[in-house]
C-alpha cells in the first residue's frame, strides 16, 4: 500500500493524508484547509492534488477546520463516499462548516469592497467561495457517527477503529487495520492529541499493536508550563487588567474546544467566590455558544472531573456575571462600553470573527490585554500579533500597539513535547516500524524527532509518499 502526505507536511494545517491500498482502494485521511499563507488562501485550497471522484472513503479525525474545512470542496468536485468520524463530530463539523464558509463570504466581500470602493454604485461581484451551503449538507447527509473502541469492518480488506484522542469533544485517533496479500497491517493516525489533565477532555487514549504511526507534533518543540493552574492564571489577568486597571481582557479563542475550557475555569472560579463581582465576563461567538450547548449534550465523552462538576452544579457553564452575545449589533455595543470585563471571542488564530473588531477596538489601549490563548500558525494575524510588532494593519488599517499582547499554555488543547513523548510511550512505540511526524511547524518537528529513540522516525514533504 502507498501512504502520501498532501498536508500537513512540515507545516500545521491543511492535514490530508491519502492511504492507497493494494486493490486500488483509496482513503483519505482528513480533509483541512490550509491557512499557512493567508494571501495564498484561495489557490492552496480551491484545487486537489488527486481526483475527488476516486477517493473511496474520508475518514475524519474531528471538526477543526484545518482538518475538517475542505471536505465540502471535494464534494463539490466529485466525491461521494461515506465519511466515518465519531458521533459528536457530525454535529460539530456542520456548525464549524457554516462558519467558515460564513467567513469566506465575509473576507471575499470585503476584500471586493477594497478592490471596487470606486465603483459602489454598480453590481459588485459575486464572492467566490470553496463551496456553497449545498456542498455542506451534502458533506454532513454522508457523515457515520462511530463509537469510540468498536471496530468497524469497511470491506474484506480494511477495518477501522476510533480511539479518544483528547483534543476537542469527539476527537479521534484512527487506527486502520488492512488485510493484504495474507499479511496484517495496522496504522494508526492520532489526529490532534489532547493535553494529559485538560480541563473538560479526557486523556488520550493509546492505540496498540500498531505497524506504522502518523503523529502530530504541533509543540514537539516546546514545554508546556508545568507549575500554573488554569485558575490562577485566568484570575491574575483579570486582577491586573479588569479589576487594577479597568480594562478589557480579550480572549481570542476557537469556539470548539478553548473557548469551553476557558469559560468552564471562569465558572470554577465564580462558584469558589473569587471572581471580581464588578468585572462582566462576555462569550462573543454564535459558534462557541452552539458547541458550548453540545459539551453538555454529549458530557459522557467529557473527563471525570466535568461530569461530576454538571452533576454538582447542573451545567458547565453558565453563572451570574456571564452575559451570552448573540447578534453582531450586540457585540459591537459591548466592545465599546467603557467598563472592564473579560472578552472571549473567536477565531483562535485572530483569523476573522468578531474578535478582530474587538482586537481593533482595544489593541491602542494601554490599560487593556490581549491574551493569545492557544497556537496560532505563521502567517496568521495571531501570529503577526506574538511578534511584538510596535504596529498591525488591520481590516485594512494600521493601528499603534499599546496593550499588553500576553500569551498562555495553560489551556492547550495540544500535548508539549513530553506529552508527546509520553504517548509515544504509551502506543509501544519501539514496537513500530516507522513513525511519520505531520501537523507541526519544521522547527518544532526537527526537535522532536531529536528526542525521539527511534531508528525511523521521517518528516515527510508535501506529496511525498511511502510504501507500507
Amino acid at each position: 500500500m502507498k501512504l502520501t502526505f498532501y498536508g500537513a507536511a512540515k507545516q500545521v494545517t491543511g492535514s490530508m493524508h491519502l492511504l492507497t491500498l493494494e486493490s486500488g482502494f483509496q482513503v483519505l485521511i482528513d480533509c483541512g484547509l490550509d491557512y499557512e499563507n493567508r494571501k495564498d488562501f484561495d489557490s492552496n485550497n480551491r484545487n486537489f492534488p488527486f481526483l475527488p471522484e476516486d477517493i473511496d472513503l474520508l475518514i475524519l479525525t474531528h471538526a477543526h477546520i484545518d482538518h475538517s474545512g475542505n471536505i465540502p470542496n471535494l464534494v463539490r468536485q466529485g466525491f461521494n463516499g461515506p465519511i466515518i468520524c465519531s458521533e459528536p463530530t457530525v454535529e460539530l463539523s456542520h456548525n464549524l462548516l457554516n462558519d467558515s464558509l460564513n467567513v469566506q463570504l465575509i473576507e471575499g466581500r470585503k476584500s471586493k469592497g477594497k478592490k471596487n470602493h470606486k465603483k459602489s454604485f454598480k453590481k459588485q461581484e459575486q464572492v467566490q467561495t470553496l463551496f456553497q451551503k449545498r456542498h455542506i449538507e451534502q458533506t454532513v447527509s454522508a457523515m457515520h457517527g462511530l463509537t469510540f473502541n468498536e471496530p468497524y469492518q469497511v470491506n474484506d480488506e480494511l477495518t477501522i477503529e476510533l480511539f479518544e484522542a483528547g483534543h476537542i469533544l469527539g476527537a479521534s485517533s484512527v487506527k486502520l487495520t488492512i488485510k493484504e496479500h495474507n499479511e496484517t497491517k495496522q496504522i494508526g493516525f492520532t489526529g490532534d492529541l489532547g493535553n494529559y489533565g485538560s480541563k473538560l477532555m479526557k486523556d488520550p487514549t493509546p492505540m496498540n499493536g500498531l505497524d506504522y504511526l502518523i503523529t502530530e507534533s504541533t509543540y514537539g518543540g516546546r514545554l508546556h508550563t508545568q507549575d500554573k493552574i488554569a485558575e490562577d492564571v485566568l484570575l491574575n489577568y483579570i486582577k491586573n487588567t479588569c479589576e487594577k486597571f479597568g480594562g478589557k481582557l480579550v480572549i481570542p479563542a476557537f469556539s470548539v474546544g478553548r473557548t469551553q475550557a476557558i469559560l468552564f475555569t471562569l465558572k470554577q472560579l465564580y462558584t469558589k467566590g473569587l471572581l471580581p463581582k464588578n468585572v462582566k465576563i462576555y462569550t462573543d461567538s454564535p459558534l462557541a455558544i452552539k458547541t458550548s450547548r453540545m459539551y453538555e449534550k454529549y458530557k459522557k465523552y467529557l473527563n471525570d472531573e466535568a461530569q461530576h462538576f454538571v452533576n454538582q452544579y447542573g451545567d458547565l457553564f453558565g453563572f451570574e456575571n456571564l452575559y451570552v452575545i448573540e447578534n453582531s449589533k450586540d457585540s459591537e455595543i459591548m466592545s465599546l462600553l467603557p467598563e472592564p470585563s473579560v472578552i472571549v471571542s473567536a477565531a483562535g488564530m485572530v483569523e476573522g470573527g468578531r474578535i478582530q473588531e474587538h482586537i481593533r477596538n482595544h489593541i491602542s489601549d494601554a490599560y487593556s490585554t490581549i491574551l493569545i490563548a492557544g497556537f496560532c500558525a505563521e502567517g496568521t494575524f495571531g501570529h503577526e500579533l506574538l511578534m511584538g510588532k510596535s504596529t498591525v494593519r488591520i481590516n485594512y488599517k494600521e493601528k499603534e500597539v499599546h496593550a499588553q499582547i500576553a500569551r498562555t499554555d495553560v489551556f492547550s488543547a495540544h500535548p508539549d513535547q513530553n506529552g508527546l513523548l509520553r504517548y509515544l510511550n504509551e502506543v509501544d512505540f519501539k514496537s513500530i516500524k516507522q513513525i511519520f511526524l505531520v501537523h507541526g511547524d519544521l522547527n518544532s518537528m526537527t526537535k522532536f524527532k531529536e528526542t525521539i529513540p527511534h531508528p525511523n522516525v521521517v518528516m515527510p514533504n508535501f506529496e511525498e509518499s511511502f510504501q507500507l
